[in-house]
């Protein structure tokens, strides 16, 4: 697809996520029963939370889990978990060794889904890396997103305080500094011409014919809530400018002008 626009894969977004949690070992009430997501709360004007149940059967998930830690990305942070870890083993064994284990982590455990509207976005480009010139690999640029959000951690504690369980972190975040995010969007943003996006206000794609994006690719800004309604929003809108097939010849292109919004 060599005419596809250079913008392809800039101002991806995580919706600046942090995963953060709470277990309550021996909980009388299976917490994997329910909806996914049934509330959510703005704990500032640019942080939002909601809890999260995630089914049975998703034990694995545990093995990711670890001690709450503070602190910013790096040594000085791997080094406050490890301090952590083995001051929460040498204090109270069982009860550590009780938050670790992975079995029965779905029915015990409330995931506290962080998210912020805050301006932030990466580059993803598609290449070889010099350690690994074989193959090519997604590779990320830019400043990386947050995996340490305080107001988080906080709400995490508090949470934890009122429920009589214990605040936990996702290794991944201090360790390698990933942020554990469930909504990749970006990439494919709608603009006024191939120059500043990947597709029009109708989602054709520019230089294309008959070529729609219509997911969350084209999301050009954190939302800061589930993208899900506004994905879908934004897939309606764009099919409600595709008329029935009887009455198109199947030769729809991107135009250069921004349309007004319907």
């Amino acid at each position: 697809m060599t005419d596809i626009s250079k913008q392809l894969g800039k101002h991806v977004r995580t919706n600046s996520e942090s995963l953060i949690g709470v277990r309550i070992p021996g909980c009388p009430e299976d917490v994997s029963q329910g909806i996914a997501i049934g509330s959510g709360i703005y704990i500032d004007e640019h942080t939002h939370i909601e809890a999260v149940r995630y089914p049975a059967g998703s034990d694995v998930m545990g093995l990711l889990t670890t001690v709450l830690t503070d602190g910013r990305p790096g040594p000085l942070r791997i080094a406050l978990w490890l301090r952590n870890l083995v001051g929460s083993l040498l204090r109270h064994p069982f009860k550590t060794l009780n938050l670790l284990r992975p079995w029965r982590w779905a029915r015990e455990f409330v995931i506290l889904l962080c998210m912020q509207s805050l301006d932030g976005h990466i580059e993803m480009r598609w290449q070889r890396r010099w350690f690994w010139p074989f193959r090519k690999f997604l590779v990320s640029y830019g400043d990386k997103v947050p995996t340490y959000i305080p107001q988080a951690n906080q709400f995490a504690q508090k949470f934890a305080q009122i429920a009589g369980g214990t605040a936990m972190s996702m290794v991944p975040e201090i360790l390698f500094n990933v942020p554990s995010t469930a909504h990749c969007i970006g990439g494919c943003l709608i603009a006024d011409s191939s120059g500043h996006g990947v597709v029009d206000s109708r989602h054709r794609v520019f230089n294309y014919k008959n070529m729609y994006i219509c997911d969350g690719s084209v999301v050009a800004a954190n939302l800061g809530v589930n993208p899900s309604l506004t994905i879908t929003a934004l897939a309606e809108r764009a099919m409600s400018f595709i008329p029935p097939a009887a009455e198109t010849d199947w030769n729809d292109a991107a135009s250069g002008v921004l349309h007004a919004s319907r």
